[in-house]
């Protein structure tokens, strides 16, 4: 068998592809539009900027910024599992 069509069957092949399609395209689908929101919403988070730029403590500015990671992270994962669902078909 040959490699290139075995790596067709690893599923971080298809979602390299389906993302890639998503850039060239500059388009995502529809269903991956609120992972793409809420990714925003943690990266632009005020608690995490405000907690920033007054000053806060070092505490809690690292409590803001896990959070704020954390939904990244998960706004990500939507992204990524209705890339992968749709299949780079926009």
């Amino acid at each position: 068998m040959k490699p290139t069509r075995l790596l067709n069957f690893c599923p971080y092949t298809h979602l390299w592809r389906a993302a890639k399609h998503a850039v060239t395209t500059r388009r995502l689908p529809q269903s991956a539009r609120s992972g793409a929101s809420i990714a925003l919403l943690g990266l632009f988070c005020p608690f995490f900027w405000i907690a920033l730029l007054s000053g806060a403590s070092k505490g809690e500015i690292l409590f803001h910024a896990t959070h704020s990671g954390i939904v990244i992270l998960i706004g990500i994962v939507m992204i990524l599992a209705s890339l992968a669902n749709d299949g780079g078909k926009s």
